[in-house]
């Protein structure tokens, strides 16, 4: 096989071919999707009951203050979660974009 360098027309290509992704909405969709997985999780344990509701899950509370295992951590929980989702989000698209953004050439 022999190795040839791309033509212009083949580097404006792979340019247009590789997805910039946008660090805004990435964010807001990761979020939601952190924010509500916890708030889902927080009612599921607490509908559920028992003994000891959400033991493990209870855990959070060190990193998230004010998250209990009850109807109003839910939504403690949520935005707790959607805003470390964002945040993560957000980081994870700037630095998908960097990479992508240095490996095309731009």
């Amino acid at each position: 096989m022999s190795e040839r360098s791309a033509t212009e027309a083949e580097a404006v290509a792979i340019r247009a071919a590789v997805a910039r992704l946008r660090a805004g909405i990435v964010a807001i969709v990761v979020g939601l999707f952190a924010g509500t997985g916890l708030a889902v999780a927080t009612l599921w344990l607490v509908v559920r009951g028992g003994s000891n509701v959400g033991q493990h899950l209870a855990l959070l509370r060190f990193y998230f203050p004010g998250y209990t295992v009850s109807v109003l951590g839910a939504f403690v929980g949520f935005s707790y979660a959607a805003a470390l989702g964002a945040v993560v989000g957000w980081c994870t698209a700037w630095v998908y974009n960097r990479f992508a953004g240095y490996s095309s050439g731009r």
